[in-house]
């Protein structure tokens, strides 16, 4: 072999030395720790030669630059971390035509690096494996990395103004969107708070009005809506309703209250209800007022109508209490006439709710109370009735009908065998001179009451009159007066019905005048003889 062919054969060493330290740095970016070496270089390994002194330097240079170059940036997660990958083949392919540049230098120190080998006496393939457990890889997959790393040197390098731009752009985006999120997020809050704000707040409790009626343990509560000119809209159709049971309050207890309204006119109205249920404490029921028969008839009356015995009665309720005055009062089994002494009950008729809402205890059982007639006006139905004062008022007016005498006459002058005279075809008989002898009360006997048109009581005075004509004849004769219906006044006055008198009757035989005052009516009236002075 000629010293051309061992040249070229060394220089041909020496470039797949170069290579296979470039293929070997893996893509990972880590650093390679041993190479194995060619067979070749191995065997040119063997041949002892000396190194040149003064090549050292240079070849120590020419190892840091190769160790230099083989250390890649390490890869980052994500989009950014795959372009970063391929930086490792790019600044590989530049490094290797740096290499192929300095080849001629590294030709001639080849047998440097294979002694280098022999002093670290460790077998290259052995380094090579310990490596790719390293990196958790097996050797094929360093073959396809050395593979993906020649496709990437292919491609052209990209441009440093390039990133720089590009970088900048998202710094610039990084910005924005540090000051457009707060801000974005300031403008939604402030509009929320604005929102918000123009909300009014309220509290229904403070529209509520409770009134209560009844009293302590009998209370009832009634609940109402003010009336207000705010929020009139949404009070509208607004309703307030009581949950709790209702009737029997009393002081101290809880009242369960819920508003119930349209959720969407209260928007509208730009209202917030806080709490639509809420609570209220009864307070404030009085204590009870039991309601006594004696409260409850102290102010009714019976009122009387007629003259007894043929009264008609009506009960009256004259009380100013509220409640006294919504209570009906009855009689019971009652008559058609009442008569002085007659008795009759009344009771009381009403709502026990409405007495408790005016703050009535009703006790148990019925309210009645029994009357007696009384103080009303009355027929005389006694003697005794009659006073001598009164006797004497009927006597003076009864004197006063004494005149003209025409009318019996005639039929007395005849009873006495007396001739009558006529004066122009006319009688002229006068009383003179009456004077009281008797008196008699006739009373209608009970069960004729309003059987018989007639008057129920009546005063027959009898009279011892003079009966003369004008030619001076005369005889003595009795005449009856009569005045009927004599009333005894509720007030104790007497209504004697004077202008009811008149003479009823004259006779020359004192027999007609008696048996006319205590027979003629005994079956309807009873006589009694009235005791004059």
């Amino acid at each position: 072999m000629t010293a051309s062919t061992v040249a070229k054969e060394k220089k041909q060493d020496n470039a797949r030395e170069i290579r296979r330290y470039r293929e070997e740095v893996p893509v990972t970016g880590r650093k390679r720790k041993d190479t194995e070496p060619a067979p070749r270089e191995a065997k040119a390994a063997t041949r002892p030669k000396r190194r040149p002194a003064a090549k050292t330097g240079r070849r120590e240079t020419e190892l840091r630059l190769i160790k230099s170059e083989e250390k890649p940036p390490k890869p980052k997660a994500g989009p950014a971390g795959n372009k970063d990958t391929k930086k490792p083949a790019m600044a590989g392919r530049n490094r290797a035509g740096q290499a192929d540049l300095q080849s001629g230098s590294m030709k001639k120190n080849a047998g440097a690096h294979a002694a280098d080998a022999r002093r670290k006496k460790k077998k290259p393939r052995a380094a090579a494996h310990r490596m790719d457990r390293a990196n958790q890889r097996p050797m094929r997959q360093d073959t396809k990395s050395s593979a993906a790393g020649a496709s990437a040197r292919k491609r052209p390098p990209a441009s440093m103004a390039r990133r720089r731009t590009d970088a900048r752009k998202k710094t610039k985006a990084r910005a924005i969107w540090k000051f457009l999120l707060p801000a974005c997020l300031a403008c939604i809050t402030a509009g929320f708070v604005l929102w918000y704000l123009s909300f009014d707040n309220l509290l229904p409790s403070e529209y509520i009005d409770v009134t209560y009626s009844g009293y302590d343990s009998k209370g009832t509560a009634a609940l109402s809506i003010q009336e207000t000119e705010e929020y009139a809209a949404f009070w509208e159709n607004t309703q307030v309703r009581l949950l709790s049971e209702n009737g029997n309050l009393k002081n101290g207890d809880v009242l369960d209250v819920r508003l119930v309204y349209d959720e969407e006119k209260a928007r509208e109205e730009k209202v917030r209800i806080k709490e639509d249920s809420f609570q209220i404490e009864v307070s404030g029921l009085p204590q009870g007022r039991e309601l006594s028969p004696e409260l409850l008839f102290q102010d009714v009356h019976a009122i009387y109508e007629g003259t007894a015995p043929e009264l008609s009665v009506t009960i009256t309720n004259e009380s100013s209490d509220p409640f006294l005055q919504t209570v009906t009062y009855e009689i019971q089994e009652p008559k058609e006439l009442y008569d002085i002494g007659d008795t009759f009950t009344v009771t009381a008729a009403f709502s026990p709710e409405e007495a408790i809402s005016h703050e009535y205890a009703v006790v148990e059982g019925g309210y009645s109370k029994e009357f007696t007639v009384e103080n009303a006006d009355r027929y005389l139905r006694d003697a005794s009735q009659l006073a001598q004062e009164q006797i004497d008022t009927l006597h003076e007016t009864a004197v006063s009908l004494f005149g003209d005498a025409n009318e019996y006459g005639l039929r007395i002058f005849s009873e006495a065998n007396l001739m009558p005279i006529w004066i122009n075809g006319k009688n002229t008989f006068k009383w003179s001179n009456p004077r009281l002898i008797s008196a008699y009360l006739n009373v209608l006997k009970p069960e004729y009451f309003q059987t018989i048109q007639s008057h129920n009581n009546d005063i027959k005075l009898v009279y011892k009159a003079t009966l003369s004509q004008a030619d001076g004849v005369a005889c003595t004769a009795e005449v009856v007066v009569q005045f009927h219906d004599l009333i005894l006044k509720a007030d104790g006055t007497y209504d004697l019905a004077l202008d009811s008198g008149k003479i009823i009757a004259a006779s020359f035989r004192d027999s007609h005048i008696r048996d006319l005052v205590t027979d003629t009516y005994a079956q309807e009236y009873e006589a009694e003889k009235l005791t004059l002075p």
